[in-house]
């Protein structure tokens, strides 16, 4: 399967604000994405995802369990799998649609998804010019937005995995093939800005600390607000030694490109580079 997802009580709240991926989050759930539209054999893939982990489930439990639920995130709208196993719209939410109540099965139509801000993240999951509206509104929000906390890592993951594979993208429609190139733009732009920030703070900030001083100032503050936590003195110690041997925009990239778990292992790792 894609992904099992099984929710903490103590978020609750959290998920509240979350919008429709809070909704969908509520409680334990299968998770199938696809990029394209899914068919009839697609769906009784997952629909036998779903039996097996039901049976594991229960033999780990050592007897029953609740019937999981499956929720398959699809980028368009699939009519033939909607009509064939008739599926309805969920009442209050159009544009999610459920099996018959014992299958516990629903589909997402991405496409048909709202363009509002409690949809962004699924709509990042989305297609041509779905994806291409989605992150542009991600580059639109505030740089503290949670949202970009958490789908620029991904972002980045596309960026770098697509130079990675040229003969997959050579395979790719122009569209999603312009798309890829936005995100790469987006992210250079994005990178760049965040640098010439830096560098100016550093250089008001030189003017009574010297600029190197000043400069890492500011990138430690960077730092804290990716962690959401003050620097700990070891680690304010080994970013100094960093900043030194890599250079500022080496640091930048680091710290734009791992998540906060990613950036605080990286920061107690003395081997790191």
């Amino acid at each position: 399967m894609d992904i099992w997802y099984v929710p903490d009580p103590a978020r609750a709240t959290l998920r509240a604000e979350l919008g429709l991926l809070g909704e969908l989050a509520a409680e334990p759930c299968l998770f199938e994405l696809f990029h394209n539209t899914p068919g009839p054999a697609e769906l009784r893939g997952f629909v036998r995802k779903q039996l097996h982990w039901h049976h594991e489930l229960e033999r780990r439990a050592g007897g029953e369990v609740p019937f999981p639920r499956l929720c398959v995130l699809s980028s368009g709208r699939p009519a033939t799998v909607l009509d064939a196993f008739r599926f309805e719209p969920k009442p209050g939410r159009p544009r999610r649609y459920r099996a018959a109540p014992g299958w516990q099965v629903d589909v997402v139509v991405i496409a048909e998804l709202p363009r509002t801000r409690d949809t962004l993240l699924l709509r990042l999951l989305g297609a041509r010019a779905v994806l291409r509206n989605a992150i542009r509104e991600l580059a639109a929000l505030p740089e503290d937005a949670w949202e970009r906390t958490v789908a620029l890592p991904w972002l980045v993951r596309l960026r770098f995995e697509t130079q990675a594979e040229p003969s997959a993208r050579a395979a790719e429609d122009a569209e999603e093939e312009e798309i890829v190139t936005e995100v790469q733009q987006w992210f250079e732009q994005l990178k760049q800005s965040i640098r010439d920030e830096a560098r100016k703070e550093g250089l008001k900030e030189g003017h009574l600390e010297g600029l190197k001083e000043g400069q890492l100032g500011v990138l430690a503050r960077q730092f804290e607000k990716k962690l959401g936590r003050p620097l700990a003195e070891a680690e304010r110690s080994i970013l100094a030694e960093r900043f030194d041997r890599l250079g500022l925009d080496l640091l930048d990239d680091v710290r734009l490109e791992l998540s906060a778990d990613a950036l605080a292992a990286w920061l107690a790792d003395p081997a790191a580079s």
